[in-house]
């Protein structure tokens, strides 16, 4: 129980406010930390004497406000409370000075987890040093040469059509080629159930804003991609973390999520999970979708590394395995071809499509016609095809350079995954290491890599990384690689027993 915690039956305030507002104070002035679970709903209500859905309104209203974050199987804890603003300024406050409106922000950009997407893009894009913080291909090996000319040929053959104005949804033949593609992977979709996107990000916005409302629950992987993390924050969306093992989320807390939860959808990605690099076999896949099916949760499938396999058999997509039924699905050019084009799509039912292009008309009236017409272009003649061939060999080729490398520098009792595919390795170090301090000391030697810090929706993470292989060289890798192991080396904990603890599986909390 929190100390100092009392309860005033009789004071015009309720009492579920009460008790968010004590530990919204003992976060603010120091008495509990970031990351400190709360007490479980029925334990803290019978040592208040209150009723326990009295509690369970106190947790809510803390979860709307991003103060807590409930993650499945462990609990509710307390965010860093540098990361949540009030939305109302305070009578008197810096906030509510003559200039204070200068620094009303809404949640849509100062949410908790709204920066993280940023942290990400920055370190992606970072020019000097060794990186291994981007998520897409090889600059060298994109092809930019084959790309040249189908632009040159769409300009030639259309330039006036696709230099105008263009459907909301898409150019009709690039949705029709979409469609196509999916088709051969065992989905049933037409044309008018897919909308063009300016990449993958836009299609999880549009998505999660076409469902989501603030404080609604959300079924999400624990880690996750950051920029789903970030648009629900700017939503006010209440995060429920289900934790992922070699397969991806587990279906026993899944299902006591969902239970206890209800939520209006759960965001997932089955294949070349981002960041753990885990695929769901196909039993889990299915077990996953009946779940969703018996607690009518919409299921968005986030295909982001499509055709990025570099070994073993490929898995239907659960929009394959559900028929499109309860599937939203989402996929992007940006990982496997050119990440500068921003064009990926969204595959889901009539009903929905027409929101989201509602949506989309809105935000931005379109993706550019001229970019998805040479794109369409150059997938007909081939040169995704042609480009995967000569990518994959070379992403193989890094991915084992660096996993040679992890086990020439890193202590022996570092873990890493062994990726089928996609462009990355996790490497998860003990509970104890202090991950910020060597992100910090590796940038100063130039390498630059993603703390997992920015995969969580809580404040775990912080001795684990996300490696990418794809846009470093073999001599990159081993360089960088080497940088990281001696530093990792200085600062591993000298305690025999340092390893990570059992994980408490703890019901959630409400």
């Amino acid at each position: 129980m929190l100390p100092g915690l009392q309860i005033d039956h009789d004071s015009s305030v309720p009492v579920y406010r009460q008790i968010a507002d004590g530990f919204r104070g003992a976060a603010l002035d120091g008495r509990l930390r970031p990351g400190h679970r709360l007490p479980p709903t029925r334990d803290l209500a019978r040592q208040l004497g209150v009723n326990r859905q009295t509690v369970v309104a106190a947790y809510e209203h803390l979860a709307a406000e991003g103060w807590v974050h409930s993650q499945t199987g462990k609990g509710t804890f307390l965010v860093d409370p540098r990361t949540v603003e009030s939305r109302s300024p305070e009578p008197g406050s810096e906030r509510d000075t003559a200039d204070g409106w200068l620094t009303a922000f809404s949640q849509a950009v100062d949410g908790p987890n709204v920066g993280g997407l940023l942290s990400v893009y920055q370190t992606a894009t970072a020019i000097e040093g060794i990186s291994f913080g981007a998520s897409y291909p090889a600059r060298e090996l994109m092809p930019v040469e084959a790309f040249g000319r189908a632009m040159a040929a769409t300009l030639r053959d259309a330039g006036r059509e696709v230099l105008s104005y263009g459907p909301t949804a898409g150019h009709a033949p690039l949705r029709e080629l979409l469609a196509a593609t999916m088709r051969e992977s065992g989905s049933r979709i037409d044309p008018e159930n897919v909308l063009v996107t300016n990449g993958a990000q836009q299609a999880i916005e549009l998505v999660f804003n076409t469902f989501l409302e603030r404080g609604d629950a959300v079924i999400i992987e624990e880690p996750t991609y950051t920029g789903a993390l970030s648009v629900l924050g700017s939503i006010g969306a209440r995060a429920v973390a289900v934790p992922v093992d070699e397969q991806g989320m587990r279906p026993d807390l899944l299902a006591m999520a969902l239970e206890r939860h209800r939520p209006r959808l759960m965001y997932v990605q089955p294949t070349f999970h981002n960041p753990t690099t885990a695929v769901m076999g196909e039993d889990r896949r299915r077990q996953l979708l009946a779940l969703a099916t018996r607690n009518r949760c919409i299921v968005v499938e986030d295909d982001w590394a499509s055709g990025l396999r570099l070994e073993g058999d490929e898995l239907p997509t659960l929009h394959a395995l559900d028929g499109g039924s309860h599937v939203v699905y989402l996929s992007t050019f940006s990982k496997r071809l050119l990440p500068g084009l921003r064009v990926g799509w969204v595959a889901a039912p009539t009903s929905v499509t027409e929101r989201l292009i509602r949506l989309k008309q809105i935000r931005d009236c379109g993706t550019t016609p001229l970019l998805q017409a040479a794109l369409q272009s150059f997938l007909r003649e081939g040169g995704l095809d042609a480009h995967l061939q000569r990518v994959l060999p070379v992403n193989r080729e890094r991915r084992d350079c660096m996993l040679q490398a992890l086990t020439r520098h890193l202590p022996a009792d570092a873990a890493w995954t062994r990726p089928e595919g996609g462009l990355f390795v996790w490497v998860t170090l003990p509970r104890n290491f202090d991950g910020q301090d060597l992100l910090l000391a590796a940038r100063r030697r130039g390498v630059h890599y993603s703390n997992g810090t920015l995969f969580h929706s809580n404040t775990d993470g912080n001795h684990t990384l996300r490696l990418t292989y794809s846009t470093a060289t073999p001599s990159q890798i081993e360089s960088g690689v080497e940088t990281l192991g001696a530093l990792i080396h200085e600062r591993w904990p000298s305690r025999p027993d340092s390893g990570d603890p059992k994980p408490v599986e703890t019901m959630p909390i409400f």
